[in-house]
């Protein structure tokens, strides 16, 4: 687990790991290993290990301490610490779960390297800003929120999602969970979709306790994780809520061997139409995040105004092989009704050819982008 929780979900990192020290009590951990990342509001960052006595007590445990010369947003941490893992606790099999905020497509400013290369604008397409220059990328796909313990107290560092998958090693992983709002997005999923073999996230925010890690663990840390088995476990820990303004969920388990296929259909059916009104669209996201839309009915409506797209049915089929596992609440977090016939499970962004904004601007980097629009009219 890499834990940036130098922010104000602290309080729930200390709960959530204690519901991983009370699981973990109940299980054979024979051959098994759980190692948390974690920078806090104060001192500086640890990898700790979960350890368990000959008495059955479990404990976390410094394995490595780090200085705080870098953000734990910096991918260069994030790397560091992956071959930490990797160095100190040799495995057949890896997990990841990535816990913090999440702000899928919100406008802040990278501070490293990967991210804040330069872009250049298309062709006779004129910045919102009157410029045709090339400028700075806004980080816009982001996780995390570590604040600087020597800047002012309202600063707080992110990172971009193609920062994040450049730190993440290829064909390590079986699985990355993001246990934060917002990161089930297809162009988060396409931006990572070397770096596991597995997805798991939220299309929509998740209330701060996040996962509940006493019921979801013992279906992660096994041998061969059950990742349906868990979400479906956190589905149901908020669906059984008795206050309803509790019960409000969504995730999905996605298998990355699918999205080349999604990626495909998506290619074509995109191909010289126009983005669908937002009119109508099945949104996930409030406040100032996104917006976000669920994919599965934006690719759905933008097949059916090209005459030259695949039938609707294979884009149904290739989805099914898709997303493994969804599931939602009856309302969002707007407390508006999550149609489900509209739910895929993933987000996506509304992209518009003609849209000179930063967060249009950068969306031209990713490689979801580069995969199924270049050519798309509007």
């Amino acid at each position: 687990m890499y834990a940036v929780a130098s922010n104000n979900l602290y309080s729930n990192l200390q709960s959530d790991k204690s519901e991983i020290v009370e699981a973990a009590g109940k299980m054979d951990l024979s051959g098994l290993s759980m190692l948390v990342y974690q920078v806090t509001p104060t001192g500086n960052p640890e990898l700790l290990e979960l350890k368990k006595d000959d008495g059955g007590k479990c404990e976390f445990v410094q394995l490595k301490e780090y200085s705080r010369d870098l953000y734990s947003t910096d991918p260069m941490r994030i790397s560091e610490v992956i071959d930490d893992v990797r160095r100190l606790r040799e495995g057949d099999r890896y997990g990841l779960i990535f816990w913090s905020h999440g702000t899928g497509i919100d406008p802040s400013f990278s501070t490293h390297g990967v991210s804040s290369a330069s872009y250049g604008m298309p062709s006779g397409i004129e910045s919102s800003g009157g410029y045709v220059a090339t400028e700075t990328v806004p980080g816009l796909f982001s996780f995390g929120s570590d604040r600087d313990v020597d800047k002012d107290a309202s600063y707080y560092d992110e990172t971009d999602i193609d920062e994040l998958a450049s730190a993440i090693p290829e064909g390590v992983f079986d699985f990355i969970w993001f246990d934060a709002c917002y990161m089930s997005g297809i162009e988060t999923i396409y931006q990572l979709r070397n770096k596991c073999d597995y997805f798991i996230g939220y299309p929509t925010e998740v209330y701060t306790p996040g996962m509940p890690y006493d019921q979801t663990i013992p279906y992660i840390l096994r041998e061969t994780p059950d990742l349906k088995g868990a979400a479906e476990t956190f589905f149901n820990y908020y669906a059984g809520q008795q206050s309803p303004s509790w019960r409000v969920a969504t995730v999905a388990v996605v298998d990355m061997g699918e999205i080349e296929k999604v990626a495909d259909f998506c290619k074509a059916a995109y191909e010289g139409v126009s983005a669908p009104s937002a009119t109508g669209l099945q949104k996930y996201s409030r406040n100032a995040y996104g917006p976000f839309y669920d994919f599965g009915q934006y690719t759905r409506l933008m097949a059916a105004d090209n005459p030259s797209a695949p039938e609707i049915s294979e884009f149904d089929e290739v989805m099914d092989r898709f997303i493994i596992y969804k599931a939602a609440t009856e309302k969002d977090f707007n407390f508006n009704p999550i149609t489900p016939e509209n739910y895929s499970g993933v987000s996506c962004y509304r992209f518009s050819e003609v849209d000179s904004t930063d967060k249009a601007m950068y969306y031209r980097t990713l490689d979801w982008y580069k995969r199924v629009y270049p050519g798309i009219g509007d």
